[in-house]
């Protein structure tokens, strides 16, 4: 059976982190706690050695790159004295790795799914390549296997957590390589986008996080456009938030179908090792 690493944070991991003290004190007792910013500022005034690193660095930076349903203000925050100078930058006054050394550093500490959404945000904001080559020289080991393998799943066309790990699943399903945010014609001149789409067999997956946070009216123009998809011939998958985080065997193995109905042709081996990889990426996403 195909092994794959942790996946996401387990429910039982991130209990236990946020229920560990926090880091910087409260203002009151009794009161909620303060922003990660600011309690790394507390923590900083009190040991100007600190620099923010990981989670801690990337909400400074502008990206939200912890766990689904975690709450900032109770995560813990992640600090070092000793990154290199190099590294380094400042940010409202407080010290924080640079850029691409966090991408790094989440690319290889983070579970899988985690990871490489934490990468898309990154790369959609525009790093270089010589910055990133420079952050990843230092890595050695099983964290350099991590991070080149989180960089090569990551992809900067996904516009929100739960794409990227829709489509990191269906890689590591072994299933065809979706495109991003593809752009389908209609008769009338204009675009539609799927959130990932196979443009040779017509087949599209969409996330439904719209509807759920912004109500019936999203809802049902979400439905019109997938009927208007329809009628132009292509297959669309809808996932749930449940689907993706908990749920991914069966509509793995729908899109699977969908795709050999519509021509995919991959060999018995292919296929064999595809149904084998959607077992271990079931297992590895019910072990959160």
């Amino acid at each position: 059976m195909t092994q794959i690493p942790m996946y996401r944070t387990t429910t039982a991991a991130m209990t236990a982190t946020m229920n560990r003290p926090l880091d910087g004190p409260l203002r009151d007792a009794g009161e909620t706690p303060d922003d990660l910013l600011m309690r790394f500022e507390a923590a900083f005034e009190a040991d100007f050695s600190l620099v923010a690193t990981g989670r801690t660095a990337a909400w400074i930076h502008g990206f939200d790159v912890l766990p689904p349903g975690a709450d900032q203000r109770e995560w813990p925050v992640e600090s070092s004295p000793d990154p290199p100078l190099s590294d380094i930058t400042v940010i409202d006054g407080l010290p924080v790795t640079r850029l691409a050394r966090t991408l790094v550093d989440c690319a290889a500490d983070l579970p899988r799914l985690e990871a490489v959404a934490a990468a898309d945000q990154f790369l959609r904001a525009g790093i270089d390549a010589g910055s990133l080559s420079a952050a990843l020289e230092p890595l050695h080991g099983d964290r350099l296997r991590r991070a080149n393998a989180t960089l090569l799943a990551a992809d900067p066309r996904s516009e929100s957590p739960m794409e990227s790990w829709a489509r990191c699943l269906v890689g590591d399903a072994g299933l065809p390589a979706p495109v991003p945010q593809l752009r389908v014609r209609t008769p009338n001149g204009r675009s539609k986008f799927l959130d990932l789409g196979w443009e040779q067999w017509r087949v599209g997956v969409e996330y439904d996080g719209m509807g759920t946070h912004f109500g019936l009216a999203t809802e049902t123009a979400d439905r019109r456009r997938h009927q208007m998809l329809q009628n132009l011939g292509w297959e669309v998958l809808v996932l749930s938030a449940s689907d993706v985080m908990e749920h991914p065997r069966p509509w793995l193995v729908r899109l699977r179908e969908t795709l050999l109905a519509r021509g995919w042709d991959p060999d018995t081996n292919e296929l064999r090792d595809i149904n084998e990889r959607i077992e271990a990426v079931h297992m590895a996403v019910g072990r959160g």
